[in-house]
């Protein structure tokens, strides 16, 4: 049984190097396609010469068994139309390859090839690393960021800014936070869809020249089985590439007096300091410290909406989302 993979292997790189190691783990004859001069040439991509890029991939695959050949690759399938049980080792960019290629196949009146496809393999600042990147100075063959990766916040509320950059500095090095205070939202306190749409705004009013911008607002949302209020914080990110992704933190259950005064136009920060002499409760522990007695805090509720809306961004194969920059 025969395993294949192809590319271009650009300046190899770790994604690179995970593409080949998955196709050596399934313990097959590796035959692996690199682009031709030629090919490189009539796609208009900027690619080092062949023989280069072959001793790349050649000398990694050195180390892990002697069970593989290596051949210039001049078409976008090259032998998977001819090949019989076969498995086909491919990266997320290149899984609708992988599909088009079995579409093929079934035409032809043939099986389909066994297709793996390996995670995408993120730099430090969640983007994918490519050569191209690596070309334009962003990051190392490794992922690591050259230059720090500039995250705004839209916010006037040290405490957003806070629980944001708790999450951020556990999953980043190499960074640097901005605090926007340059946005619009509609109201002070929203209700609903009006709640993902002022984050919206905010993460929107940020982004400027940033690699990400968030915005966090708390909006209550109501629960007609209960006929109850609940509180939530939600958070949205957008990147450079327009991506968005979000998040809720935790739902809690507001109090009906909190409600009414809400209601008549008053304010959650101002019904506590009137009952309990607090003031500007919503930029310390919030009202969900005050009645949870400090076990759950408001700035616990942000971490975990930012939190939520970067899931999406530490596995986006599992999610399908494909890179396009």
């Amino acid at each position: 049984m025969l395993t294949l993979v192809g590319g271009t292997f650009n300046t190899l790189h770790k994604g690179h190097e995970e593409l080949l190691r998955a196709a050596f783990h399934t313990g097959n004859r590796v035959i692996i396609g690199v682009t031709s001069d030629d090919y490189v040439k009539s796609h208009k991509n900027k690619a080092i010469p062949y023989t280069k890029r072959a001793a790349g991939v050649k000398k990694l695959m050195d180390k892990l068994t002697e069970n593989y050949e290596i051949h210039p690759l001049d078409s976008a399938m090259g032998n998977t139309l001819d090949v019989e049980n076969a498995v086909l080792v491919v990266s997320p960019e290149t899984y609708t390859s992988a599909r088009r290629i079995n579409e093929k196949r079934r035409t032809m009146g043939k099986e389909p090839l066994h297709v793996i496809k390996i995670p995408y393999v993120l730099a430090e600042d969640l983007f994918p690393i490519s050569s191209s990147r690596i070309f334009k100075g962003e990051v190392t063959k490794t992922g690591r960021r050259k230059n720090p990766v500039k995250i705004a916040i839209s916010t006037c509320n040290d405490l957003k800014f806070e629980a944001a950059e708790k999450f951020i500095r556990g999953i980043m090095k190499n960074y640097t936070l901005i605090k926007n205070t340059d946005y619009k939202t509609g109201g002070e306190q929203p209700f609903g869809e009006d709640t993902m749409r002022y984050a919206s705004s905010r993460a929107m009013y940020g982004l400027k020249d940033n690699d990400y911008s968030i915005g966090i607002e708390s909006g209550l949302f109501y629960n007609k089985i209960n006929d109850t209020y609940y509180d939530l914080h939600y958070c949205i990110i957008v990147d450079r590439y327009s991506y968005i992704t979000s998040g809720f933190g935790s739902g809690f259950e507001m109090p009906d007096a909190v409600m009414d005064a809400i209601k008549s136009g008053s304010s959650t920060n101002q019904f506590v300091e009137d009952s309990y002499g607090i003031k500007k409760i919503g930029r310390e522990r919030g009202i969900t410290g005050l009645i949870s007695g400090n076990m759950v805090t408001r700035s616990t509720l942000i971490y975990e909406s930012v939190r939520n809306a970067f899931m999406p961004r530490l596995r986006p194969d599992i999610y399908e989302r494909e890179f396009r920059p």
